[in-house]
């Protein structure tokens, strides 16, 4: 009974290694030295692409969080017991603005007694006790300010930590200020990357708060000190928002692509329309039905269009992949257990699944 089950098993597997080899034997045939081609994948019958100008941008992209120009902690200058609250959250303020005082009677008379005794003092006093008189005016005068908690800058109140009544010392934080006319974020980019940054290069920001917006940044910063975390060195980048709007939070996560490299304007190609091979770059054009191979020039890349600096013009018809050597480069790669020719690390020949990546924008 057993002898049975196994003469069941080895026919499915002759029935299934019969059907495998009838499927897959052209195609593999086709893509060994001297194989026939592949029915169906004729040049003829290849997608084809019409050189055409475009813009190809190469950027670094990292993530970080939204931070205000500015967000400051304040306090007062001196401990005491608070008189008023003038500002609540969210209030708007003006630079210099009075937030909150102290109760500040003492020192509102301290100065009031300094400055009579000044002035009693240039009417007849010798020009040092009028300078001495003039000092301890302008202490008192110090002592008072520091009663009062102004504004350092415009901004927006983010919290206020006090209330009327309620004693403070000079290291309690009393209010939160924010600069909300200038957001900003700074990303770690890593030490590979970083000669290509430079200060005033564009940038585009998406927040996963607001995915479907994509908000305009320059490079403000690159940091002359890198990090070292975990055996991974980064140097700090700050991106300013070209522009504010009402959304933009501190801490909201940021995904920045800052735009390194730009070509505007070029001829460009599909990667997977380039073919290399000792150490030259073609691709193959169609004339009058036609094919034809043509060494190119190329330039910058984004991974899935390239620039054509020379061999081809714009309103050429070319072979969208170049399946040029893509017989003995599947041969070459499989003896060395590895990949075949291509285009500096894109896929290269191979004739299968290809889809023509949507045109880059001017």
């Amino acid at each position: 009974m057993r002898g049975k089950k196994w003469l069941w098993v080895l026919a499915a597997v002759v029935i299934v290694g019969g059907a495998a080899l009838a499927f897959f034997g052209d195609q593999v045939a086709s893509r060994l030295p001297g194989g026939s081609p592949a029915q169906g994948v004729t040049a003829d019958r290849m997608p084809t692409y019409t050189v055409r100008p475009g813009t190809i941008q190469r950027t670094i992209t990292a993530t970080g969080n939204v931070q205000p120009a500015r967000l400051v902690d304040l306090r007062f200058g001196v401990s005491g017991r608070v008189q008023e609250v003038r500002v609540r959250t969210g209030d708007r303020v003006a630079a210099g603005d009075i937030l909150a005082v102290l109760d500040n009677r003492q020192q509102e008379l301290a100065y009031f007694q300094a400055r009579n005794a000044y002035e009693i003092a240039r009417i007849d006093a010798a020009p040092n006790t009028v300078r001495e008189r003039e000092i301890d005016m302008q202490l008192a005068q110090e002592a008072l300010e520091q009663t009062y908690l102004r504004a350092p800058f415009a901004g927006v109140v983010t919290a206020v930590n006090i209330e009327p009544g309620q004693s403070v010392s000079n290291n309690e934080i009393v209010v939160q200020l924010m600069d909300d006319s200038v957001f900003q974020v700074q990303v770690s980019v890593d030490e590979l990357d970083i000669a290509q940054v430079e200060v005033g290069q564009p940038a585009t920001i998406r927040l996963d708060a607001d995915a479907s917006r994509v908000r305009q940044g320059v490079v403000q910063e690159v940091s002359l000190v890198a990090n070292v975390q975990g055996g991974v060195v980064t140097v700090p980048v700050t991106v300013q928002f070209l522009e504010t709007d009402p959304f933009l939070r501190p801490g909201y996560t940021a995904t920045v692509s800052i735009i390194v490299a730009a070509a505007r304007n070029v001829p460009v190609v599909p990667v997977e329309a380039i073919w290399e091979e000792g150490g030259v770059r073609t691709v193959t054009r169609l004339v009058n039905g036609e094919t034809e191979v043509v060494p190119v020039e190329t330039g910058l890349s984004d991974g899935v269009w390239v620039e054509i600096r020379s061999g081809l013009d714009i309103g050429d018809q070319i072979v969208a992949l170049n399946y040029r050597g893509s017989a003995a480069a599947t041969a070459s790669a499989a003896a060395r257990g590895g990949q075949g020719g291509g285009f500096q690390g894109f896929p290269g020949g191979g004739l299968g699944g290809v889809r023509i990546p949507a045109f880059p924008g001017r």
